[in-house]
């Protein structure tokens, strides 16, 4: 998979600006070891996540260092340019399942990654939490609402122990763990 994230690790190593999803996707293939999927894609997000930073990347304790074409590069390119934006999402639950939704195929950006739904902003519901989450150069203020099962549509109910195998953007992975759902 290929979020955010993954995406400028890979643009980072390789010096070069990837815009096309399709050539991000290509040369995320190119590193990927079929037999280990899902830690390569978990990995890179992680990495993407805690190292590789969009403005104030931690480049000298950076495992893939050695690598990485032109450290900093991006993270100098974006400097200044942040835009702000506030989501809501829904959480509901169901026994031991969550409600994730998954992003379409045309998407930009983690196309096929699963998330929580997103929810009307004027939507009155009991608040969960607040996160922030910062997505290349987009910080993104988050309010996490509970949804009521009847509420849902449009995707699948899935088991705790289930969500380890699937794609899940890093921003639901976040407000899981913020409440203790995340498979450790």
């Amino acid at each position: 998979m290929v979020d955010g994230n993954v995406e400028r690790v890979l643009s980072r190593v390789l010096g070069k600006d990837l815009r096309d999803q399709s050539e991000a996707w290509g040369e995320a293939e190119k590193l990927l070891d079929p037999r280990q999927a899902g830690d390569w894609n978990q990995a890179m997000m992680e990495l993407g996540a805690t190292i590789c930073l969009p403005t104030q990347p931690k480049c000298l304790v950076c495992p893939v260092r050695e690598f990485c074409a032109d450290p900093g590069r991006a993270a100098k390119k974006n400097q200044g340019i942040r835009h702000k934006r506030e989501l809501v999402y829904g959480l509901a639950r169901r026994g031991r399942s969550i409600y994730l939704v998954q992003r379409p195929a045309h998407e930009a950006l983690m196309s096929g990654m699963w998330e929580l739904p997103l929810c009307d902003k004027n939507r009155e519901s009991e608040l969960l939490l607040t996160l922030k989450h910062s997505i290349t150069n987009s910080d993104y203020k988050v309010q996490i609402v509970t949804l009521k099962a009847s509420e849902v549509g449009g995707g699948k109910w899935v088991s705790e122990a289930r969500m380890r195998t699937l794609p899940i953007t890093g921003l639901a992975r976040k407000a899981l763990r913020a409440k203790n759902l995340w498979p450790m």
